[in-house]
């Protein structure tokens, strides 16, 4: 077929299309007869004939059509191979990225570790209280401890041990700390409000022992605590909660520490003197002011004799009694101005000193003034009449 035909089937396609289509392009226009679609689709395919016929006798134009197709064809693929790079490059090093973060948390974790260890290290040869590897008390959670052994120690005090679920954990904690105590089941013992009953206790095993921690324990005829801790049986458990942190003990802070107690207010004071006693480059030197009612009511004077004997440098001990016996050695009495000021350093003194009270609420407030809740409160009593000040006291 020549091309001249090729043009005249073009032409008698477009004239009647064009015709039909301005006849009957709108049926609101009145004119009559049926659709137009049918010439239009015949239009178009007359059209796409003469199209077919065009490229088939001008190989040129085909060929550009090809190159044009093959171009558009290349660029999508290059810009589908440059967004897949670029998206493979990008999760690379989100990756990367992630992974160097793992690496960051994971060393940082190991150097946790490490100074944790560095950090147990240097405190015991500083002086410092060692960090227990294993607590076995639980700061925020009550825990259950089995009584293991009740030593009597004398008419109204006895020693509990209670035992851990782990020989090879400890209390934890540093040097000075304490513990709450409630029974194990909180609704068993309550207070005058329908609350648990909850007391603090201080261990006269240091928070580096394993398996097990001792409370000295005295009973008192109206003390809910201590009556229900005496009538536990072995195997009976209690409910504990700790460490509490009392006072961060440091070797060689100060001079001299002056500890004023009375009744079972000596086991904090037990718990600070033997832990600095056993320090081997700490040279503080303790003096003890312990009162009593009578000589039998003396904790620990065993312990404490022979600490003062292992130790003649370092520590002294100063007994006083309300009932002292005939040949009665110590001081009698209640803690007074007079007594304080003759084994204490004075407050302005070369010494450096630091001065610690714990006993019934009675002694305190007339020592130190009473605390202030959990806070120490401001410096009354006795130590306020010999110019101390709050740096240099300290209420258990």
């Amino acid at each position: 077929m020549s091309s001249r035909l090729a043009s005249v089937l073009v032409q008698s396609a477009r004239g009647p299309a064009r015709q039909q289509v301005r006849r009957y392009a709108s049926p609101a226009a009145g004119g009559g007869g049926g659709s137009n679609m049918g010439l239009v689709l015949g239009g178009l395919g007359l059209a796409g004939l003469a199209g077919y016929i065009y490229l088939d006798r001008n190989p040129s134009a085909k060929a550009a059509i090809e190159a044009d197709k093959k171009a558009a064809i290349e660029r999508i693929e290059s810009v589908t191979h440059g967004a897949k790079a670029s998206l493979k490059e990008r999760t690379d090093s989100a990756k990367a990225s992630a992974n160097e973060l793992i690496g960051r948390a994971v060393d940082k974790v190991e150097e946790k570790k490490d100074a944790v260890k560095s950090l147990g290290n240097e405190k015991a040869a500083s002086g410092e209280a060692g960090l227990a590897i294993i607590g076995a008390l639980i700061k925020d959670s009550w825990t259950d401890f089995k009584l293991e052994k009740v030593e009597p120690y004398n008419h109204n005090t006895a020693i509990y041990t209670f035992s851990f679920p782990s020989e090879d954990a400890t209390a934890g904690g540093n040097v000075a700390s304490a513990l709450l105590v409630r029974s194990s089941d909180a609704k068993e013992l309550l207070d005058d409000k329908g609350k648990p009953v909850i007391r603090p206790y201080t261990a006269i095993t240091g928070p580096e022992t394993k398996g097990h921690l001792k409370l000295m324990v005295k009973e008192y005829p109206t003390g809910k605590m201590s009556k229900h801790i005496a009538d536990l049986k072995i195997g009976d458990t209690l409910a504990f909660k700790g460490p509490i942190q009392k006072f961060p003990y440091k070797a060689n802070e100060f001079d001299h520490g002056v500890c004023v107690s009375g009744g079972s207010g000596i086991t904090p004071m037990y718990q600070l003197i033997t832990h600095a006693m056993d320090l081997k480059d700490d040279k503080t030197k303790f003096t003890l002011i312990f009162s009593n009612v009578t000589d039998k009511d003396i904790l620990l004077r065993k312990e404490w004799d022979e600490l003062v004997k292992a130790n003649p440098d370092r520590l002294k001990v100063v007994y006083a009694l309300d009932k002292a016996p005939y040949f009665w050695k110590g001081e009698t009495g209640f803690i007074t101005k007079d007594i304080i000021s003759k084994y204490a350093p004075k407050a302005d003194g070369a010494e450096k000193v630091k001065i610690f009270v714990c006993g019934p609420p009675g002694q305190v407030k007339s020592v130190s003034g009473p605390k202030d809740g959990p806070r120490q409160g401001e410096v009354g009593g006795i130590l306020k009449e010999l110019s101390y000040n709050a740096d240099q006291v300290f209420k258990f």
